[in-house]
């Protein structure tokens, strides 16, 4: 059985600034290989979510292990940041993303 994959408001918020943004500058096909390599992941997650790399956070007062990912957009890579719920009937939850080279991810907005 495949998992969902859902993602938060702040995931699909900065995930809509990088693509304004590179979209803005004429980056068309950098556009498009983060867009497939986004897809291929959404599609395989499930598949993998045992061996991404694993980081412990707080979030609301409660400590979760969440996974990273790479997107592979060519001349950029990105980290999205998830989380696997315990329980298979939940959904993956997309929780942030960040350009591969960024020290930090931005939790909150500008």
């Amino acid at each position: 059985m495949k998992r969902k994959v859902v993602a938060t408001p702040l995931f699909t918020r900065r995930l809509k600034e990088f693509l304004d943004e590179y979209a803005e500058l004429g980056a068309v096909r950098f556009v498009e290989r983060l867009r497939q390599s986004y897809r291929k992941m959404v599609e395989n997650i499930a598949d993998f979510e045992e061996i991404a790399p694993a980081r412990r956070r707080s979030v609301n007062g409660k400590k979760i292990t969440v996974r990273e990912c790479v997107l592979d957009a060519g001349a950029r890579d990105f980290l999205v940041l998830y989380w696997v719920p315990p329980e298979p009937s939940e959904p993956i939850v997309l929780l942030n993303i960040r350009i591969g080279g960024q020290n930090k991810f931005r939790w909150k907005a500008r």
